[in-house]
């Protein structure tokens, strides 16, 4: 069973032209997965900057969108976002993995960090979202 969030990013926009899959997400925490190909890379060879930014923006607002199934999908938007580049990588498969920090009646702040095939931490980062209006969670940890 695809998973209902998952569904919602399926070939939407970037993530579906960078090839970027949510696969799991719970209340409060979502994993994803990239399969490294040339147009991920830059003119040195690595994964691009961007790819690794995208990934963390993706994990960390996913996050806070976590719906049941029967429940409105939920939106926001990014904020802020910071990044940190640990490790260059060339191939393989980068995993992400998006967990909430706090959130309040409006706005959420979540972190997400991004693997290489080997599991060592690629890049990581924080990001403070805005849920859209209407999309705000029912119960929410309180900052």
């Amino acid at each position: 069973m695809i998973d209902p969030l998952a569904s919602t990013y399926l070939n939407v926009g970037l993530f579906g032209l960078l090839g970027l899959e949510l696969m799991h997400s719970q209340d409060g925490s979502v994993t994803g997965r990239l399969v490294i190909d040339p147009r991920h890379r830059n003119r040195a060879g690595y994964v691009h900057g961007g790819i690794f930014c995208t990934m963390i923006d993706f994990a960390a607002c996913a996050a806070g969108l976590h719906s049941e199934p029967g429940e409105a999908a939920r939106y926001a938007v990014t904020l802020s976002l910071t990044t940190q580049f640990t490790k260059a990588v060339v191939d393989g498969v980068l995993q992400v993995e998006g967990r909430l920090v706090s959130a309040g009646r409006k706005s959420y702040t979540a972190e997400a960090h991004v693997y290489d095939d080997h599991g060592a931490i690629a890049a990581h980062g924080i990001g403070t979202f805005q849920w859209r209006p209407g999309s705000e969670p029912r119960s929410q940890m309180q900052t």
